[in-house]
């Protein structure tokens, strides 16, 4: 898997396996097929003008993440 760390907060995991700890953000699948997604999303959105784009992820980016809720729609 791909483990995505920072300072502030419990980070992330690109896995097949679900990480123990629920305040890891869990992101289920193949590494490199998500990882290719990943990058495409990332370039379309700098030819957009992401960040400049408000909104354009939708209403539901705009509240706070619910990891618990995320995991129960991916299981």
């Amino acid at each position: 898997g791909i483990t995505i760390e920072t300072l502030n907060s419990p980070g992330g995991v690109i896995a097949t396996k679900e990480p123990v700890d629920s305040k890891v953000v869990w992101i289920p699948g193949d590494c490199s097929s998500i990882w290719n997604r990943f990058t495409d999303t990332v370039l379309r959105l700098a030819e957009a003008g992401y960040p400049g784009c408000v909104g354009c992820a939708g209403p539901a980016a705009e509240g706070p993440w619910d990891e618990e809720a995320s995991r129960q729609r991916l299981r």
